[in-house]
Order: C-alpha cells, then sequence, then structure tokens
C-alpha cells in the first residue's frame, strides 16, 4: 500500500499549478510509492488519476502469451518542474484500464477523482495542457495501432470516434459493418440482458464478427457507454477479414454446426 507524504516536503513553489489545486481540493490525497508498486492496474475499473510530482513510472501491458512476460509500453519521469499525469482517461467515464503502470523506483504522486479534473479543466491552464498532451498521445496511439491492421492485413478500416449513447447496430439490422474496438466500452443488449464490453472481453475487440462474416442481421444492440475509438471494416473488406482473423472464423464455424 502507498505511504502518505507531506507535499511540503518536496519544495514546491508555492504559486505553481499544483499547490494551488491542492488549496482548492484539500481531500485529494499525496501517495508515496515504493519500487515495484502500482499505481493502476490492467483490467481494473478504477477511476482514479495521477499527477505524479516526482519519481518515474512504467506503463506495461501483460503478455499475449500466457506465462510471459508484460510488455514495456513507455516509461515516464516527473520533477516538480515538468509533472506527469496517468490514468487520463478515466475521465472519460468507467472503463476498464488498458495497461498497468507502476513506480521504478520511489515516486510521489497526487490521487484525484474524475470530479478534480473538472476543476483543472476550469482554473488550471498549465495542468490542462498536460492533460490535452496525453489525450493526443493516446489518439496517436490509436492510429498507429488501425495503421499497422492495414499495413499487415490489406484492411481498410476507417478510424472513427464515437461519443456516449451513440447506437453501432440494433437488433435485426443488417450487419454490413464490422466495428472493432480500440479503446473504450459499449453496452450489448440482447434477450433483455445487457453487459458493457471493451477491448479485452471481445474477441480480437471485435463485435458480433458472425452477423458480418454471414452477412446476416444482428442479433443485439450496441450502444457506447462512454467514449469509443473504433475501427470500421467495410462490406467490402469482408473476405479480407476472413484472411486476417482465420482462427476466429473457424471457431464460428464450429459453432454453426451446433447450432
Amino acid at each position: 500500500m502507498p505511504d502518505p507524504f507531506d507535499i511540503d516536503g518536496l519544495g514546491l513553489d508555492p504559486a505553481s499549478e499544483v499547490v494551488r489545486l491542492l488549496r482548492r481540493y484539500p481531500d485529494i490525497e499525496p501517495r508515496a510509492y515504493r519500487d515495484g508498486e502500482y499505481l493502476i492496474r490492467e483490467a481494473e475499473e478504477s477511476q482514479e488519476i495521477f499527477i505524479v510530482l516526482l519519481g518515474a513510472l512504467v506503463v506495461e501491458q501483460a503478455s499475449l502469451v500466457p506465462g510471459g512476460m508484460p510488455a514495456m509500453l513507455a516509461g515516464l519521469t516527473a520533477d516538480p518542474e515538468a509533472v506527469a499525469i496517468v490514468g487520463e482517461m478515466a475521465y472519460l467515464g468507467s472503463q476498464r484500464r488498458a495497461a498497468s503502470v507502476k513506480s521504478s523506483g520511489r515516486s510521489h504522486a497526487l490521487c484525484l477523482r474524475p470530479d478534480h479534473v473538472d476543476g483543472i479543466l476550469d482554473g488550471f491552464p498549465g495542468l490542462t495542457r498536460v492533460i490535452c498532451r496525453q489525450f493526443s498521445r493516446r489518439l496517436q496511439d490509436t492510429d498507429r495501432t488501425l495503421r499497422g491492421l492495414q499495413a499487415r492485413f490489406a484492411l481498410n478500416p476507417q478510424r472513427r470516434m464515437a461519443g456516449a449513447g451513440e447506437q453501432l447496430f440494433a437488433r435485426g439490422g443488417p450487419a454490413r459493418e464490422l466495428f472493432q474496438l480500440v479503446a473504450g466500452s459499449v453496452r450489448v443488449e440482447r434477450d433483455g440482458a445487457a453487459a458493457v464490453l471493451t477491448p479485452e472481453t471481445l474477441p480480437m475487440g471485435l463485435l458480433e464478427p458472425e452477423a458480418f462474416l454471414r452477412g446476416a442481421a444482428h442479433r443485439s444492440t450496441a450502444t457506447v457507454e462512454d467514449l469509443a475509438f473504433l475501427a470500421v471494416i467495410a462490406e467490402a473488406d469482408r473476405a479480407a477479414v476472413v484472411r486476417c482473423f482465420p482462427e476466429l472464423v473457424l471457431e464460428i464455424l464450429a459453432q454453426s454446426d451446433h447450432d
């Protein structure tokens, strides 16, 4: 468990935005993390956002190979002159964490709730710029992921950002597009039951691929829960999807044999 610490011990400029933020929100929690201690764990549904004041962090994802070593995605450092912010996607709503963040050595951070970020956007331009840079970096990462799909599989997906409440498809409607969820969450309703799905809980991030591959009608309704980044694959690329995801196609065919 992280330890509390005295913010005055870091020697922050009393006129800095961080100090002014703490005066406005005294419930913000200062936390000191030991080497290897996690701020965020992949797949959890926590909504904390962290302003890292001092130290170094490692961002990693679980290996795709069972029992394999986690993949390091990035390293971050912070000091009182250049703070870092992690976990900012929690501001957009309740979503599963896409990666883990742990301390490398000892680090000091402030633990914020999403409503604290409202205050930052209202009156702290320097910290707002840090958050905007983080969002921009996330969009760039998404763009690279989609470009990689296009280059590797000769697919031509459209890149799309969908807002909360946007319906992607409805039950009974034709499956003329295949949606691959890259980031965010989608509510899927079927036969009176509903579930909120993320890229980690979907087969390769694909939403109802069997309807698309069979040229059939959708059996469920999918609505964006908070915010979602998507790859949208057109009907004309159905054969390319089969080439890209042969194991998934075989699984769908095996299921149809049992239906």
